[in-house]
């Protein structure tokens, strides 16, 4: 970053914008002999880093002009937290590069500089081209700074539990699937947000009913506890990996809702820019598509491996170089056996044998196609990065209704292909609570599916609600193909 400030964009970027602009005019030959070129779409990055690739401003706290979206200022998004300025374009931003020209200002309309990037011939960060990254303004921006909020006024005002009651709930609920990795951080009554990762706040919002949802009294006429709710149903939208149309155009109402409750309850603790993001997303999920693709903690996960070379290393001349030869042997290291895992891997597996099961069970499996030759029975199976284990649930459909959801009794592997045999559930959104229940009926229904024709892909943990109701929270939204 110091160098970055010291030698300036121009000299940092050069290089690798000469390379973009050859992928865009030439592109690169294929051993077949085609052709192909290459555009660049979008940056991704955090707020920071955006604005200082794109020539913006860097001081959200006191910058007039601090959204590189719109042209709005602080004053008109304090009175009207809600509406947005006029769109930037490449033609007004292009203005306001012309007007710095003279010398008479450090900046116009929040904007420092004519990026770089801006000589490529078919990207401007005006497009957009810089997307959100939803980790930073949601998990560790707005979840994290409102959430501990709600919780305050929760325990402090309404009195619905305290923060011990709370808190050993979250020491001591059995955490499934990828919620044991994300297990939520203690809640400190005087912190001014939550104590967690990213990850860690997302399991938080989305387990807080379970957590804490049956000791609310009056749940839906309580203004800062819809208030949680409504904020993870945004999430939901937001980090799914597939959005309709139709679900875009409800978040965008969802969102104004949101902000304006927010600054409406809480007037004393004024909204942060990031409440202003959120109001783009809308749009922005219609331009770049699902939010969840772009954001960059990835990213930031690989700065570990930097960082534990350059404490072990105790050599800080040219750390750069030293860095950079490193990685290569790293990546010299991987590419020479196996670079990614196995698509499918299997657990502890044994032969299936179908008369082990009752007739519902055979006559299900019997339909999905799947014999006993060469078929094995596991307990666990990981398929392109998600774990499914017995006793999970998978989304079969989506309807009127709600989800129908089927709890995995049997995994079984055939030909290289993955089959669940479930115990088919419709479950039931708690409008309380937020989370969804799942209904038995009085005959069991059982039935065998393919792990790619589920209506989502991500496997949900069952937790008990009061000891009574089986029920999921959702991961992210997830439509019907009818939507």
């Amino acid at each position: 970053e110091s160098d970055y400030q010291f030698f300036g964009q121009e000299k940092v970027f050069s290089s690798l914008v000469e390379d973009l602009k050859e992928l865009e005019q030439s592109g690169i030959t294929l051993e077949m002999g085609q052709t192909v070129k290459a555009v660049v779409t979008a940056i991704v990055g955090d707020n920071l880093g955006s604005h200082s690739l794109g020539g913006f401003i860097e001081n959200f706290s006191k910058s007039k002009n601090f959204c590189r979206y719109c042209l709005i200022n602080r004053d008109s998004f304090a009175n009207e937290p809600t509406v947005l300025g006029p769109a930037r374009t490449a033609e007004n931003y292009k203005s306001c590069v012309e007007s710095l020209s003279l010398g008479l200002e450090n900046s116009v309309d929040g904007i420092k500089f004519d990026s770089i990037f801006n000589s490529l011939k078919h990207f401007h960060v005006c497009q957009p081209g810089l997307p959100p990254c939803l980790g930073h303004d949601l998990f560790e921006g707005i979840v994290s700074v409102d959430l501990q909020m709600y919780i305050k006024h929760l325990v402090s005002i309404e009195k619905h539990f305290t923060f011990v009651q709370l808190n050993r709930r979250i020491s001591q609920l059995k955490l499934k699937g990828n919620d044991a990795n994300n297990r939520p951080c203690v809640v400190k009554a005087d912190g001014e947000k939550l104590g967690g990762s990213a990850a860690q706040n997302w399991c938080f919002l989305r387990l807080l009913p379970i957590l804490v949802g049956t000791r609310v009294k009056n749940p839906l006429d309580d203004q800062v506890w819809q208030l949680c709710l409504k904020l993870r149903e945004i999430v939901e939208f937001v980090c799914s990996p597939k959005i309709h149309t139709n679900q875009v155009a409800y978040l965008k109402i969802l969102v104004q809702e949101y902000v304006e409750s927010r600054a409406a309850l809480f007037p004393q603790k004024p909204l942060k820019p990031k409440h202003h993001f959120l109001l783009h997303y809308p749009d922005l999920i219609i331009k770049f598509g699902p939010l969840i693709r772009l954001w960059s903690l990835r990213f930031e996960s690989k700065h570990t491996y930097f960082k534990q070379c350059a404490r072990k290393l105790h050599n800080f001349k040219n750390l750069c170089s030293t860095l950079a030869e490193r990685h290569q042997l790293l990546q010299a290291y991987l590419h020479s056996g196996s670079l990614f895992p196995s698509i499918l891997q299997v657990g502890q597996a044994n032969e299936f044998d179908e008369q082990m099961y009752n007739d519902a069970i055979k006559e299900a499996v019997r339909i999905s196609g799947v014999t006993n030759q060469n078929t094995a029975e596991t307990a666990s199976v990981t398929y392109k990065g998600s774990t499914y284990k017995k006793g999970m649930a998978v989304v079969l459909n989506v309807n009127d209704r709600g989800h129908e959801l089927g709890r995995v009794l049997l995994i079984l592997v055939s030909q290289q292909q993955i089959y669940f045999v479930c115990e088919k559930s419709q479950s039931v959104p708690a409008l309380d609570l937020g989370v969804h229940i799942l209904q038995h009926d009085t005959q069991t229904h059982y039935v065998c599916v393919n792990v790619e024709n589920l209506a989502d892909y991500y496997p949900l943990p069952i937790y008990k609600l009061d000891a009574h109701f089986d029920v999921v929270a959702l991961h992210h939204s997830v439509f019907s193909v009818e939507a």
